[in-house]
């Protein structure tokens, strides 16, 4: 009887697996043609690669369609940087072993005890990438954090949040009028600290984070934030142009003060007055389907092979 049960839990969760999978079993990601047709300052990176990008069905082919899978259940697209990156396949193949390792996936997504929460890798995630003034990964990482259950209005406020630590820096008592959890100001002090050039993280900061968290879960902030500060310059410095579909849903969530610069704006600026104008729904927060499939892909080969 036992075993019979055993069997049954089995199967019911295999079927749990696959209705997960089935569910979110579309890709998404911008054409290669018309990747290749958008008029660009001829002088960038981006535009020199520009014949030569590979579309996502090859990129697949070539066995990275479970890191695809898995980067699209976290950010809700397979990025242009994908193309670009496997021009290069080390590049791409030490990109599958940092994001995964660097981010804890997938214990990090579980919350398995002892793993940082989420929301507070997405907060340096986004800190980070803000810091670094990449419009690229700050879209990208507004909608990792928004999927993870970060409350949007903490990163369309992330810039106050740093200027008012920087005047309560002065004060004498060190108070501030945040509504931050004292864990959520520190890794955005520590993050946007670690992400200036230069850095301008302080002392205080150092000795506030190693009171409020482990060793093993501050590791886990650095890796994060030094992951981004990494990305951040690399597509920067690629001018990687922003999916339309991902400006479209985090613009309105993002702090005013966010432009597209540079690097960021050539798809946007090739679209119609009215696709800029457009706005998607927020990402949507994370169900227990999308959670699986993140496990699942996270788990399968190709996503650390190098």
């Amino acid at each position: 009887m036992m075993i019979i049960i055993a069997l049954l839990l089995i199967a019911l969760l295999l079927l749990l697996v696959l209705y997960a999978i089935n569910k979110h079993r579309h890709n998404h990601y911008v054409d290669i043609t018309h990747l290749q047709s958008i008029q660009l300052d001829s002088g960038s990176l981006f535009s020199f690669f520009q014949p030569h990008l590979i579309s996502m069905e090859e990129v697949g082919q070539r066995g990275y369609s479970s890191m695809l899978s898995l980067t699209q259940h976290m950010i809700g697209i397979q990025p242009i940087c994908d193309s670009v990156m496997t021009l290069w396949p080390p590049s791409f193949d030490c990109y599958n072993i940092l994001l995964p390792n660097s981010l804890n996936i997938p214990e990090v997504i579980l919350g398995v005890p002892g793993s940082v929460d989420i929301k507070l890798i997405s907060l340096a995630m986004y800190a980070s990438s803000r810091a670094n003034e990449c419009a690229y990964c700050t879209s990208h990482c507004c909608s990792f954090a928004v999927r993870r259950g970060v409350d949007p209005s903490i990163l369309r406020n992330l810039l106050a949040e740093v200027s008012s630590n920087k005047k309560s820096n002065g004060n004498e008592d060190g108070s501030t009028t945040s509504s931050l959890s004292p864990k959520e100001s520190a890794v955005i002090k520590l993050a946007y600290g670690l992400g200036t050039v230069p850095c301008s993280l302080t002392a205080e900061t150092c000795n506030e984070v190693t009171k409020l968290f482990h060793p093993s879960q501050l590791e886990w902030l650095v890796a994060a934030t030094s992951l981004f500060g990494m990305f951040n310059k690399l597509m920067d410095g690629l001018n990687i142009p922003l999916e339309t579909s991902t400006y479209q849903e985090t613009i309105d969530i993002m702090d005013t003060n966010y432009t597209l610069g540079r690097a960021a704006a050539g798809m946007i600026e090739g679209e119609s007055t009215a696709a800029k104008a457009m706005r998607q729904p927020p990402p949507p927060t994370d169900d227990w389907t999308n959670i699986i499939a993140i496990m699942f892909h996270g788990l399968r080969p190709g996503v650390m092979q190098c």
